[in-house]
């Protein structure tokens, strides 16, 4: 008698429905995860560039504008030394980027201020500053030497979900990176 080897019709069924209930768990969650990295990606590349001016700044002894130039790009600018009674030249810029992926500076209706409370008024809340800048001992201030705190909101046209926010400490120029997960901020 020869015995006959393979899988019964209702093994394959139910082997087939469990994969396909696995796999539309999986697009679900997948989606959300993949619009929460989109914002996610967008602070990490201002998070870099901000931690390298700052050092830039202390290692060349020299203050360093950051511009948050609307919509979608972040400059460096290095101040030259007051040479007095020569006037002072205009700050030579060192870097502009521009965020990839549609990033921008965005807050949504609904998404309160970061757990450090900067500031949400506007998407780049720098403490009502026109210039900020790091200086040369590593500090965020403004022009007249003032420890600046700030709040720069990110995110992408429609979708809260990419809701990032990046804050910096004026006196150590310490930065926090937080995203939005629907219901609150977290690290």
């Amino acid at each position: 008698m020869t015995s006959q080897r393979g899988f019964s019709l209702i093994e394959m069924l139910v082997t087939i429905a469990v994969i396909g209930v696995a796999a539309g768990m999986a697009i679900g969650v997948t989606n959300t995860v993949v619009r929460m990295s989109r914002g996610e990606s967008g602070a990490q590349q201002l998070d870099g560039f901000l931690k390298r001016h700052r050092e830039i700044a202390v290692a060349r002894r020299r203050d360093i504008e950051v511009r948050f130039i609307a919509p979608n790009q972040f400059q460096s600018a290095q101040r030259a030394v007051p040479d007095p009674p020569a006037a002072t030249p205009p700050p030579t810029v060192l870097e502009t980027m521009t965020f990839e992926g549609r990033i921008e500076y965005r807050q949504f209706a609904g998404i309160p201020d970061t757990p450090n409370l900067f500031g949400n008024g506007t998407p780049v809340a720098v403490g009502g500053a026109a210039t900020v800048m790091f200086s040369s001992e590593g500090a965020f201030i403004d022009v007249a030497n003032n420890p600046v705190n700030a709040t720069i909101s990110l995110g992408i046209e429609g979708d809260p979900l990419s809701a990032t926010a990046l804050t910096v400490l004026g006196a150590t120029a310490s930065i926090e990176r937080w995203r939005w997960n629907g219901a609150n901020w977290t690290k």
